[in-house]
C-alpha cells in the first residue's frame, strides 16, 4: 500500500510527459494498388525516456504473405527485441497486424521509423512505404538535407523524400 502511494506521483509525471502522437493512411489518398493502410500512436518523451509505439497494418487483400523491413534512424535506440523484419501470413479471419515497439533516445530531434511493406500473393507484389514520426524531447528538426535511405527487400536503395501530389482530370 505505501508503495503505491509513493509511486502514484511518479506515474502521474511520466504520463504527463508522454503526449501521444496519432497518425492514419486510411482515407487518405494513396498510391493505386498500394495493397497496405497504417495506424500509428507514438509518445513524445523527454530525452532518454521510453516512447511505446504502436502500429497496426490493414492490408486490403485477403491472402497471401505480408513482408515488413522496419529501419531506425541512427539516433534513436531500439529498446524491443523484434526482428529487423517481420513476416505475416494474411487470412481472410484477421483484418489487423499490430507491430509493438519501444525506443529512445539522448538527443532532442524529430526521428523516423521507417517500413517497407511487401505483399506477395503469388502474381506479383505490390510494396508501399511507412514513415512513423517519433518526437524526442524538444523534437528539434533535422537539416532537410540530410539523405535517408532504405534498402528494399532485395537490397536496392530507396530514398525517402517528403512530396506533394496534385491530381488533375485531363480534359
Amino acid at each position: 500500500m505505501k508503495l503505491r502511494i509513493l509511486l502514484a506521483p511518479l506515474l502521474l509525471i511520466i504520463g504527463l510527459n508522454a503526449q501521444p502522437i496519432t497518425g492514419t493512411t486510411i482515407g487518405h489518398y494513396s498510391k493505386p494498388g498500394a495493397p497496405i493502410d497504417m495506424n500509428f500512436t507514438t509518445q513524445s518523451v523527454d530525452t532518454n525516456m521510453t516512447s511505446d509505439v504502436n502500429i497496426t497494418l490493414f492490408p486490403t487483400v485477403r491472402s497471401g504473405t505480408m513482408s515488413v523491413l522496419i529501419t531506425f534512424d541512427k539516433e534513436l535506440t531500439q529498446l524491443s527485441s523484434i526482428e529487423k523484419e517481420l513476416k505475416f501470413n494474411i487470412t481472410s479471419d484477421q483484418r489487423a497486424y499490430p507491430i509493438n515497439l519501444q525506443v529512445s533516445s539522448l538527443t532532442d530531434g524529430l526521428y523516423y521509423i521507417r517500413l517497407l511493406t511487401k505483399i506477395d500473393k503469388g502474381m506479383g507484389s505490390k510494396m508501399r512505404a511507412f514513415a512513423v514520426p517519433i518526437v524526442i524531447g524538444k523534437g528539434k528538426k533535422r537539416d532537410i538535407n540530410q539523405n535517408v535511405m532504405m534498402k528494399s527487400h532485395n537490397g536496392e536503395n530507396i530514398s525517402v523524400s517528403r512530396a506533394v501530389e496534385t491530381i488533375r482530370i485531363a480534359k
